[in-house]
């Protein structure tokens, strides 16, 4: 019975295998690497090749269709960067547009080390206070220090 219920899943498990790696297999290597450099629009920061929906799929066909053509990988790119927006690259671009994007974390770093330097400088841990102690002060705390010293 084991052996049954292994087979069977074994079985079925095989079929989704097979399955997910039939849709469009890269036989040409600019559509691998087009499909590693673009992002699924549906999925969550997937690439074509790693994506399976449908949108995916699609694209995945038009980039093939496009190679076919005798358009290069650049040209492609700029096809769908102006079609679907910059988002669909999943290394964005140098340009002075998405600076931020590139130079943001830096700044938030630096402004980081910036404020906690300042407000460290200005609000010191352990705070030292000039206390003026009179004459019959001074007597009483050496003697309450004595005391504690002998015991």
């Amino acid at each position: 019975m084991k052996f049954i219920i292994l087979t069977v899943f074994f079985i079925f498990s095989s079929i989704t295998l097979t399955h997910s790696q039939v849709s469009y297999k890269a036989d040409n290597i600019e559509a691998y690497e087009l499909y590693e450099e673009l992002r699924c629009l549906v999925c969550q920061n997937q690439s074509l090749l790693d994506s399976d929906a449908p949108l995916a799929l699609d694209l995945k066909k038009l980039v093939l269709d496009k190679l076919e053509e005798g358009k290069s990988k650049e040209e492609i790119k700029l096809f769908l960067v102006e079609r679907y927006g910059e988002f669909i690259l999943l290394k964005p671009t140098f340009t002075i547009k998405n600076i931020l994007l590139w130079v943001g974390p830096l700044i938030f770093v630096i402004f980081g080390f910036f404020t906690t330097f300042i407000f460290l400088r200005k609000n010191p841990l352990i705070k030292e206070e000039n206390v003026n102690l009179t004459n019959i002060e001074k007597d009483k705390l050496k003697k309450i220090i004595d005391r504690e010293l002998k015991e």
